[in-house]
């Protein structure tokens, strides 16, 4: 790099578990395996500035110390939609049952009969409905966060590594027509989309 910036790449993978391959049955540690991998590559080989947006805590640990990290997992689980979730069917019959749970034996059965009950309610009818609106409240919480730490003009090439980070995709797609947005994973800078 004779005094030019270097590239930038943001690979997005909000949710590796959900990847884009349609080989139901690898185990994600194989997916961030991949994802680590790349990012490696790019940062080493390429000379590319990297940056990494995702909303999962998990397996971080082996990324490349120059790959910027960017974690959505605190600004989701502060959204005010998982919160009011979480307080409706958990923290409101707790409250409602406490008195009943110092019976003893027959507080011990209202407290397992709550807790039973709020997980049902929490699979069967958040979860399935969070499935669908969590890609697009994480591009929103990307657009916020991430977007003011990164300068989208030196950006080169967004990889997109799973079906959640689709959305945030498209909408950088819209907003820079001149980007390079893809879910293909080749490991060079000059490849087409």
């Amino acid at each position: 790099m004779n005094g030019t910036q270097a590239p930038r790449v943001l690979v997005l993978a909000m949710d590796p578990r959900l990847t884009m391959d349609p080989k139901p049955n690898v185990k994600p540690s194989r997916h961030y395996k991949r994802i680590i991998g790349l990012t490696a590559h790019f940062a080493e080989e390429e000379g590319a500035q990297v940056d990494l947006v995702t909303a999962e805590s998990g397996d971080w640990a082996e990324l490349d110390e120059r790959v910027r990290l960017h974690r959505l997992d605190r600004a989701e689980a502060r959204h005010p939609l998982p919160w009011l979730e979480h307080t409706i069917v958990v923290r409101v019959p707790r409250l409602i049952l406490w008195p009943m749970a110092r019976l003893g034996r027959p507080g011990a059965l209202v407290e397992s009969t709550r807790t039973k009950g709020s997980r049902f309610v929490h699979r069967r009818f958040f979860v399935p409905f969070y499935r669908h609106v969590r890609p697009h409240l994480l591009a929103r919480v990307a657009r916020r966060r991430v977007l003011r730490e990164i300068e989208m003009a030196e950006v080169v090439r967004v990889i997109v590594m799973d079906r959640t980070s689709v959305p945030f995709a498209r909408r950088l797609a819209r907003r820079h027509p001149d980007l390079v947005v893809t879910t293909r994973q080749d490991r060079s800078l000059d490849s087409k989309p």
